[in-house]
């Protein structure tokens, strides 16, 4: 029997709308080469377009429309409201009523509700449409790739697909696959096929040359069947294994951007692109909530000659300039090596990384001359206490370092505040609230403060005692989707859980400080700064951050070699030296302590660093218009001796202090 070789490969909502997905990119190339004709399907871009032409049903204008999207699809994710929307879109009238006195229980507005409740009807027309459109194209395979509230839609359209009779192979891979997830997906929906337990390219290869031979669908490697015994396991890459995955194929995305009505974010467009997989930190040292990378740790990237070459080719394909990083964590060998060739590309483009932040201002440096203008650098937390029972592996000095740094060379952190892990202490949330105000003039994060979650394939999930954890339940939401399973299986299919610890009384009235405090932060940000600019033996520090005092000063003089040797960084050591700006340590230590009163430095132990950043000098300024009034300047003699005051001071005097404020 001769098999046709046309797949489909499909991405239902809730994917970003501004995005590809990467796996079905990926795999389009991987199936091109196996021989077969795909049809890739964006089919949240359907479901975005027709809710927002739905919107006046629901009472929505376009950009409410986007902004409840991005509020299903991420404020609400952990609540289940994305998969709940399509799995339980027939539940009946009690049903509905006890899911949504969860969500009020859980603070969601009745607005939103309201908004769930109608998203279902969109949901049914959805799926209808997009099961009849595969059916039509006659594809012998059809792979789903499903991550975060993506369970839901892609299983309602498979069963609608069977309900329709299509007999072909229907298989379902990403992140909601992995390890027990993926195998009780398999269990309880029969319109399943197969699943992929981790990366999907050399199981989606032995499932398509199955289809082609006819054959039976086979357990083996990363690949699950039903019904078939697991055959041999998938070996683990070595760590020293260059990472081959071919550059995703997007063909077909910007088509039905625009057969979707949705022409207008095509300007938004970012590709995602991949150059790594696992994590070479978590190898190391887990951090204790991170859950990413269940398949494996071990850490690979691609050939860094071939990274630039990439960016190159999707930017010539596609006509687009900003790139999305899905690696977890930047090879640090790239900044030798695959950076400076992307920066000889010589173009306007933009990246974004994952990072880890106790990097030196010379790796930002280098990140932002290849192109690197945003990144996430896992922060986490500004107390050193707290970071150590996250097992970040930085401390509060590193992360504040590398926030002066970003802020130095114009890359934007992308950031948040965990807290309500085991052994939080009240030191830790203190700490924080005592450092915000001094740091409002660089990158607020992004929320005012965030729970930390206990996920699957993360020490606490999978080692809670070690933390005095004891992992209660799944997300309620859980429950919601999937009514039929049970308390077993609803185990064995959660990535979230609830936990309970032991917590210090205290902790919960400082949590609600430390998010006020950080949210304050958030609100003033856009008006504060604390500048720098450096003159031959002086320096300029120019203070307006709100509820410290304005104004500004001029050190010059010992004063002025001091403070600049503090920015980027130093040791206490480093300045005591012999021939050092505090080699008169005595004088030194008492003006450090006077500007760390004043929060002009921040120190921790050894270390100090300036908190001052920068100041654009005037000629990168915005010009003043036209028929602006000029100040006259001063005449200023022209000397090439050493300055003289009207007071008889100059180099050396004592008659005025090497620090005055100006303002």
């Amino acid at each position: 029997m001769t098999v046709l070789r046309r797949a489909a490969l499909v991405s239902m909502p809730w994917n970003n709308v501004r995005r590809p997905s990467i796996q079905v990119g990926t795999l389009r190339s991987v199936a091109e080469a196996e021989g077969w004709q795909i049809d890739s399907h964006y089919a949240y871009l359907d479901f975005y377009g027709l809710a927002r032409r739905a919107g006046p049903a629901l009472s929505l204008g376009r950009e409410e429309w986007a902004e409840a999207y991005r509020t299903v699809s991420e404020e609400l994710y952990h609540l289940a409201v994305g998969d709940w929307i399509f799995a339980r879109r027939h539940a009946d009238e009690d049903e509905r009523a006890g899911y949504y006195a969860d969500l009020r229980a859980h603070g969601v507005e009745e607005k939103t509700i309201a908004l769930v409740d109608g998203l279902r009807t969109v949901a049914e027309t959805h799926v209808a449409r997009t099961a009849a459109r595969l059916v039509e194209r006659e594809p012998s395979v059809i792979g789903f790739t499903s991550t975060f509230s993506q369970n839901g839609p892609t299983l309602a359209v498979a069963e609608r697909l069977r309900e329709y009779g299509y007999r072909g192979v229907i298989v379902m891979g990403g992140s909601n696959c992995e390890g027990s997830m993926g195998r009780t997906l398999l269990a309880h929906h029969p319109a399943v096929d197969a699943v992929v337990d981790g990366p999907g390219e050399d199981a989606f290869t032995l499932l398509l040359r199955h289809a082609a031979a006819g054959t039976p669908v086979p357990s083996q490697g990363r690949l699950r069947s039903r019904g078939v015994p697991a055959g041999v396991p998938a070996a683990e890459p070595r760590p020293d294994q260059p990472l081959s995955v071919p550059v995703p194929n997007y063909d077909g995305f910007f088509d039905q951007l625009h057969t979707a009505g949705l022409a207008d974010l095509e300007p938004d467009i970012t590709l995602p692109v991949e150059f790594s997989r696992g994590c070479w930190w978590g190898a190391k040292t887990h951090c204790t909530f991170c859950g990413l990378n269940g398949a494996t740790m071990n850490y690979r990237s691609k050939h860094p000659d071939t990274v630039a070459d990439e960016l190159q080719h999707l930017m010539n394909r596609y006509g687009v300039l900003d790139f999305f990083a899905v690696d977890n964590i930047l090879d640090l060998k790239y900044l030798d090596t695959a950076l400076p060739l992307i920066e000889k590309l010589d173009t306007d483009h933009s990246l974004f990384f994952e990072v880890k932040a106790n990097m030196e201002w010379a790796d930002i440096r280098a990140m932002r001359r290849a192109g690197i203008r945003s990144v996430q650098p896992g922060i986490e937390s500004l107390s050193t206490e707290g970071l150590r029972h996250l097992k970040k592996g930085a401390t509060a000095y590193q992360n504040i370092r590398f926030l002066l740094g970003c802020a130095e060379y114009g890359v934007l952190p992308v950031w948040n505040v965990l807290t309500g892990y085991p052994n939080e202490s009240p030191a830790s949330l203190q700490e924080q609230i005592d450092l915000a105000p001094s740091l409002t003039h660089l990158q607020p994060p992004d929320n005012d403060i965030l729970a930390v979650h206990f996920d699957r394939f993360s020490p606490y999930v999978e080692r809670p005692e070690e933390f005095g954890l004891r992992l209660s339940r799944p997300l309620p939401g859980y429950h919601h989707v999937y009514p039929y399973l049970s308390p077993d299986d609803l185990w064995n299919i959660a990535y979230h859980f609830e936990g309970e610890f032991a917590d210090n009384p205290g902790n919960t009235a400082l949590r609600r400080t430390l998010a006020a405090q950080v949210s304050l932060w958030r609100a003033r940000h856009r008006r504060a700064s604390f500048t720098y600019r450096l003159g031959f033996d002086s320096i300029a520090l120019t203070d307006r951050r709100p509820d410290l005092p304005v104004g500004r000063t001029l050190l010059a003089g010992a004063e002025s070699r001091l403070y600049r040797s503090l920015i980027g960084g130093t040791r206490h050591r480093d300045l005591s030296g012999p021939g050092g700006p505090g080699e008169d340590w005595p004088w030194a230590a008492k003006t450090l302590a006077a500007w760390e009163r004043r929060r002009w430095i921040h120190s921790e132990g050894t270390k100090v660093i300036a908190l001052a950043t920068r100041a654009m000098p005037s000629a990168y300024r915005t010009p003043p218009a036209k028929g602006t009034p000029r100040r006259a300047r001063s005449a200023v003699a022209l000397s090439l001796g050493p300055a003289r005051r009207a007071d008889g001071g100059g180099p050396g005097s004592t008659t005025a202090p090497a620090g005055r404020d100006l303002a």
